[in-house]
C-alpha cells in the first residue's frame, strides 16, 4: 500500500522532521497512533528516500499483516486499512512532491529534456492517459509509457516486473548493435524495423541514454529547426500576471529579459502571452544573449539577462492558442523553438507587416 501511495512522488528530506519524523541512525522514523491507540503506523524513510512503513497491533505488538493482503475483507480490517491508509496519504501531501514519472531515470531524462530544448510532453491517448509522448515538428521522439517485461517478451520470473520505457527511433543499420546492450528490446506496439523500447532504470547509464535520445529526435526531424547559417526561431512565455510587458513596450521597444535557454544574439523571439490570453503578440530580436544581472540586484535568482528589440505586433486573433496547436505548438511552458509550420506563419506575417508600411 504504501509503494502505491508513494508512487511517482519524492520525499523533501527538510520538511519530514517538521512533520514529526525523528532521524536516527540515517534513518527518518514515523509513529502515529490510530483507532483509539490500538494500532500503530510506522513509517521508516532512508537517506536515498525509500519508504516502508507497518501498522503494529498493540496489544500484540506484532505487525497487522491484514492491511496489506488484499484479499483481506471484513469491516474490521477495513477500518484499520482505511485510517493506515489516511496516515500515508497524509505524510505524502505533507512531505513529498509529485513526480511526472514513475523511475528515477526517468524525471532526469525529463529534465533534460526542458533543461536542453524546451520541449514539453503531451498525453497522446486520451484512454490511456500515463503514456507521455516528446515531438518536434510534431512528430513522435520519445514515447514514454509503463510496461511489465513479459510485454517486451521477457519470460519466466521477471515477466511480471512492472517497468517504465521509452521507445526511440533509431537508424535501421544500428538496430543489431543496439539491441545487444542491456534494457534495450525490440520495440513495443511501433515499428520494430526501426524503433527501440528501453528500459528507464539506470540499465544504462544517463549519458547513453541521452545520446540514444537525441539520436531519436535528430532522426523525428532531420531538418533541424536551428538554422546553422542564420538565426534560430524561439517562443517564450510572457505571464502577464506577473510582468506588465505591454506597458515595457509601450514605453521602449527595446528591454531585457530573463534569459532564457539557448536564445542567442541574432535570434527572432515570439513572447507567448499566457492566459487569459493566451496568443502570440510581439516578435523580438535577441540584441545580446547571456548578460550578467546588474539590473535587478533585489532579483538575486535571475542570474542573466537577454536584450531583445520589438519587431512586431501581432494582434491576438492571429496566433491564438488553438491555432498554434495546429502548427504543431502543444503547450509553451519554458522556452522551445518553433515548429516549421509556426516558423513560417511568424514569416509570413512578418512579411505583411513590412509590405504594409
Amino acid at each position: 500500500m504504501d509503494q502505491e501511495v508513494f508512487r511517482k512522488k519524492r520525499v523533501r528530506l527538510e520538511k519530514l522532521e517538521t512533520a514529526g519524523f525523528i532521524y536516527s541512525e540515517g534513518q527518518y522514523l514515523y509513529h502515529e497512533q490510530i483507532l483509539d491507540g490500538d494500532f500503530e503506523v510506522r513509517v521508516q524513510i532512508d537517506e536515498n528516500g525509500l519508504v516502508s512503513s507497518q501498522v503494529i497491533d498493540m496489544d500484540l505488538e506484532e505487525e497487522y499483516r491484514a492491511v496489506q493482503v488484499p484479499t483481506a475483507r471484513g469491516s474490521f480490517v477495513g477500518q484499520v486499512r482505511e485510517a493506515y491508509l489516511a496516515v500515508l496519504e497524509n505524510l505524502a501531501a505533507t512531505c513529498f512532491e509529485a513526480l511526472p514519472f514513475a523511475k528515477d531515470q526517468t524525471n532526469r531524462l525529463a529534465r533534460k529534456i526542458e533543461r536542453e530544448w524546451g520541449d514539453p510532453y503531451d498525453r497522446p491517448f486520451d484512454k490511456y492517459g500515463d503514456i507521455v509522448s516528446y515531438r518536434i515538428g510534431g512528430k513522435w521522439y520519445a514515447l514514454i509509457l509503463p510496461l511489465k517485461l513479459g510485454q517486451l517478451g521477457v519470460t519466466g520470473s521477471e515477466a511480471e516486473k512492472a517497468v517504465e520505457v521509452v521507445n526511440l527511433k533509431v537508424d535501421p543499420a544500428d538496430m543489431e548493435g543496439l539491441l545487444a546492450l542491456p534494457g534495450v528490446y525490440p520495440s513495443y506496439h511501433m515499428s520494430k524495423k526501426s524503433w527501440i523500447s528501453l528500459v528507464l532504470g539506470d540499465a544504462l547509464p544517463d549519458g547513453k541514454v541521452w545520446e540514444l535520445v537525441a539520436r531519436s529526435r535528430h532522426l523525428a526531424n532531420p531538418n533541424p529547426l536551428a538554422n546553422d547559417a542564420g538565426p534560430d526561431f524561439w517562443v517564450i512565455p510572457a505571464n502577464p500576471k506577473v510582468y506588465d510587458i505591454d506597458s515595457e513596450f509601450a514605453e521602449t521597444k527595446v528591454v531585457y529579459w530573463t534569459q532564457k535557454g539557448k536564445i542567442r544574439k541574432g535570434d527572432l523571439v515570439a513572447m507567448y502571452i499566457t492566459a487569459p490570453v493566451q496568443a502570440i503578440r510581439y516578435v523580438c530580436r535577441c540584441l545580446e544573449a547571456e548578460l550578467d544581472n546588474t539590473l535587478y540586484p533585489d532579483e538575486p535568482h535571475v542570474k542573466k539577462l537577454m536584450k531583445v528589440e520589438l519587431l512586431a505586433q501581432f494582434s491576438d486573433d492571429l496566433l491564438p492558442r488553438e491555432r498554434m496547436m495546429a502548427l504543431g505548438v502543444r503547450a509553451v511552458r519554458g522556452p522551445r523553438r518553433m515548429t516549421k509550420e509556426l516558423r513560417e506563419a511568424v514569416k509570413q506575417e512578418l512579411r505583411r507587416l513590412t509590405d504594409s508600411k
